[in-house]
């Protein structure tokens, strides 16, 4: 495939304000909530692009649930091609699968109940629930409780975009990407895209698809232009005006444990109504509508304002001050004329030129470096951790870690960070993604104290670990945490025994 950006202009040449968009940044960035990239489309063309080191513009970028909407599309192609109906039975599509007795519920429930949320379950299943599961998926949903009849109350799962995906290859004979690729993506230009498979080849609907910022904002341009993409109509405009109106006026989202959302609490005052949902979209205020995924990642389309805004972060969940930035300043800069269109211009430009996440700051040298560097037996512990390693060269740190998967490497710098490709353990602390090889960015420092620390950020995800390595009386103790995650953002301390020629030293 052929990559090809979009259109590009000034924010005064498509009738937005730089300054509003300089207010943006400053008020994320203030607010220290950890950006990773930013986009805005209006009138034809992307008007602002920021990216805070080290993510890229040709960086992937992992979409979590954002996904469900380009799942919805895939449903969409073959509505369009009269080979699904919204009202189609689940169950027909799995009959050897489905448990006996079939329920009346699982009995009734539709095509359309599954793009609404509305499955009658009573429990939605997070993609971090099934993503160890080396079972059917189909089976696993097949199985669950319907316990109110389909069509009436909301409750978000993974495992009913799962669905979809799944029906999708039923009916096509393709993998769901496979399809979009054939049908759509290929007459977009797009950079590398990357989706996961789960057990039975099905793409995993709910999750799982990585790519650039720029491909998502295509994304969203597709629907902004009712399907159109350079005179081609590949979707049809009456998919896209059913997908992307609200289909479910009662909302909620239920308490969420890492796991499973719950149902509603209804003397729960917190849990806030949300503006709606349609087929795998949610809606927002101002008409529009928008992809979502956890921990930041939105691709928001506008279409009263022509605008498509595209964000990918790592966020900690519940997290609302990026929406209540993009309402406060870039909203208004829509449309707006500037009182200084060159100075703001400027301004957007020097502020851009210098967007870096927080690097790691500490000592580049330590006497606690000979005394560390080794190899170290791991005491038993819940993560399977055998070993630990470190050597030092002088500029960085080379880091092995020894587990039930394998033996994994990687490099921290001390001056500055490094890339090396990476096969490290770190699902339990990355809602339970666990690629094979995946691009880490490492920076390592000492503390005067004699304690190591770094910084693993994983480029292509929302996550960010920190680590500490210490000596306490000859005992390695070794901390790992994150910036987020839908589970605990640090696990239990590790303890090592350094390992020498003759053996492990007592």
């Amino acid at each position: 495939m052929t990559y090809i950006p979009l259109p590009r202009a000034l924010p005064i040449e498509r009738g937005v304000d730089p300054a509003g968009i300089v207010d943006f940044i400053q008020a994320v960035t203030e607010a220290g909530l950890e950006l990773h990239s930013f986009m805005l489309y209006r009138q034809g063309a992307v008007v602002v692009e920021a990216f805070w080191q080290p993510y890229s513009a040709h960086r992937m970028h992992v979409q979590h649930s954002a996904t469900k909407s380009w799942t919805a599309t895939a449903v969409g192609l073959l509505i369009d091609d009269g080979r699904l109906a919204l009202t189609d039975k689940v169950i027909d599509f799995f009959p050897e699968l489905c448990p006996r007795p079939i329920s009346a519920n699982l009995a009734a429930m539709t095509v359309e109940d599954l793009l609404t949320m509305r499955t009658g379950h009573t429990r939605g299943i997070s993609g971090g629930d099934w993503r160890n599961l080396q079972t059917s998926w189909v089976q696993a949903f097949l199985n669950e409780p319907v316990d109110e009849p389909p069509g009436q109350s909301f409750i978000y799962s993974s495992a009913s975009s799962f669905m979809l995906s799944a029906i999708v290859t039923q009916v096509s004979g393709q993998t769901l990407h496979a399809l979009l690729q054939e049908r759509v993506l290929k007459h977009m230009g797009l950079d590398r895209l990357e989706w996961d498979l789960a057990p039975g080849g099905f793409n995993s609907g709910g999750n799982g698809l990585s790519c650039t910022s720029e491909d998502s904002l295509k994304f969203g341009v597709l629907h902004l232009n009712q399907g159109q993409w350079q005179g081609r109509q590949l979707l049809s405009p009456a998919w896209v005006g059913a997908a992307t109106r609200n289909q479910v006026q009662d909302v909620w989202m239920g308490e969420f444990d890492g796991k499973q959302y719950l149902p509603r609490d209804k003397n729960k005052a917190n849990e806030a109504q949300r503006e709606g949902y349609g087929y795998q979209w949610w809606m927002t205020q101002h008409g529009g509508y928008y992809a979502s995924g956890v921990f930041g990642q939105y691709c928001m389309v506008l279409p009263e304002q022509e605008a498509v805004m595209v964000f990918t972060c790592g966020l900690r969940l519940g997290e609302k001050r990026v929406h209540q930035a993009l309402w406060q300043h870039l909203f208004p800069a829509l449309g707006r004329s500037s009182a200084d269109p060159k100075a703001s211009q400027v301004q957007l430009e020097a502020l851009i030129d210098h967007l870096r996440l927080p690097t790691l700051q500490g000592l580049s040298v330590s006497p606690a470096s000979a005394a560390l560097q080794g190899r170290y037996i791991i005491e038993p512990n819940e993560d399977g951790v055998h070993e630990l390693a470190f050597e030092f060269h002088g500029d960085h740190c080379t880091f092995t870690l020894v587990d039930h998967r394998g033996t994994h490497h990687l490099r921290a710098g001390f001056q500055r960070p490094l890339e090396t490709i990476t096969s490290i353990t770190g699902n339990y602390l990355h809602h339970q993604y666990q690629p094979e090889q995946t691009p880490v960015v490492a920076k390592a420092g000492w503390t005067t104290e004699g304690e190591l620390r770094m910084d693993w950020r994983f480029v292509e995800t929302a996550f960010g670990d920190h680590v500490s390595c210490r000596l306490h009386d000859g005992r390695l103790h070794f901390d790992r945490g994150v910036n987020t995650n839908a589970g605990a953002l640090q696990r239990p301390t590790l303890f090592g025994t350094r390992i020498s020629a003759q053996g492990v030293h007592p």
